[in-house]
C-alpha cells in the first residue's frame, strides 16, 4: 500500500505527516484471515494495533458460557489501541465475519508513532472521544422500540461502512443474532423488523453474495426519529 492510501482509507492517519506514514508502512505486517477464525484471543490483547484493509469482524464477549456482541468492526476501523495504554481487556475475543485483511503493528511501535507524530496523538484522541460518545448514544437508545433501534443501528453500519450502488446502500449482511446484540434487541425481534422494513421496501437481501441493501435510507432515517 502507498501512504496516500492509508491516509485515506484510515481516519486516525488524516492528518499525519508523511513521515508518520511511511514508517508505519515500513514496520506494519499483514495478516489475512477466512471467515470465522480467531483474529485476537483473549490472552492476545496489548501486544498490538490492529488496522482493518478489508473485511468484517466483531468483538465478542464470551463470560460463563454466555456471548454476547460488542461491535462489528470494518474496513478502515482500528482495534487494540486502548489496551496497549490501558489493562488489557477480559474475556474478550475478536472473531473474523469475512474475509479479513489486517495490519498490525506492535505495542511498542504504535506508542513510539505516537510519540513521534503529535498530529496523530491529537487525532486518536479525537477518535478515542468519538467512540465514549457513541456508546453513550447506545445507552440512550435502550428505552427506544426494537424497530427505533435496529434503524439507528443499520444507519449507522450503512454512513460508516455502505457503498453506493444501484440497489442502493450495500453493506454485508451480518449474522442476525450479532447484529441483535449491537442493537440491543431479542433475535425475535430483529427478524420482525426486518421483516417489516423488507415490505415496506425499505431493505433488499442477497443471499447468494452474503449482501444487504438499504434500498431507501431516507425512509430508515424517518423511523429511527419514531418514539
Amino acid at each position: 500500500m502507498e501512504t496516500q492510501s492509508i491516509s485515506e482509507l484510515f481516519p486516525l492517519f488524516h492528518t499525519a505527516n508523511p513521515e508518520t506514514l511511511e514508517w508505519f508502512l515500513s514496520v506494519v505486517d499483514q495478516e489475512d484471515y477466512p471467515p470465522d477464525l480467531q483474529v485476537v484471543r483473549e490472552d492476545d490483547w496489548g501486544k498490538a494495533v490492529y488496522f482493518i484493509v478489508s473485511g468484517w469482524v466483531k468483538v465478542r464477549s464470551h463470560y460463563q458460557g454466555s456471548e454476547v456482541t460488542l461491535e462489528i468492526l470494518s474496513r478502515g476501523d482500528f482495534f487494540g489501541e486502548m489496551e496497549v495504554l490501558e489493562e488489557s481487556l477480559k474475556s474478550i475475543e475478536v472473531i473474523s465475519l469475512s474475509d479479513v485483511q489486517l495490519l498490525s503493528i506492535s505495542a511498542q511501535r504504535f506508542l513510539q508513532m505516537l510519540f513521534k507524530d503529535p498530529q496523530l496523538h491529537h487525532r486518536m484522541l479525537q477518535l478515542t472521544v468519538r467512540r465514549v460518545r457513541q456508546l453513550y448514544r447506545r445507552l440512550q437508545l435502550r428505552q427506544q422500540s426494537s424497530k427505533v433501534k435496529l434503524a439507528k443501528t443499520l444507519i449507522k453500519l450503512a454512513e460508516t461502512y455502505g457503498k453506493s450502488t444501484e440497489k442502493g446502500i450495500e453493506i454485508s449482511y451480518l449474522p442476525e443474532p450479532d447484529l441483535a446484540d449491537i442493537a440491543d434487541v431479542s433475535l425475535e425481534e430483529l427478524q420482525s423488523v426486518i421483516t417489516q422494513l423488507q415490505s415496506q421496501g425499505c431493505l433488499e437481501m442477497d443471499m447468494g453474495n452474503h449482501n444487504l441493501y438499504l434500498t431507501n435510507l431516507k425512509q430508515i432515517h424517518h423511523f429511527s426519529q419514531q418514539l
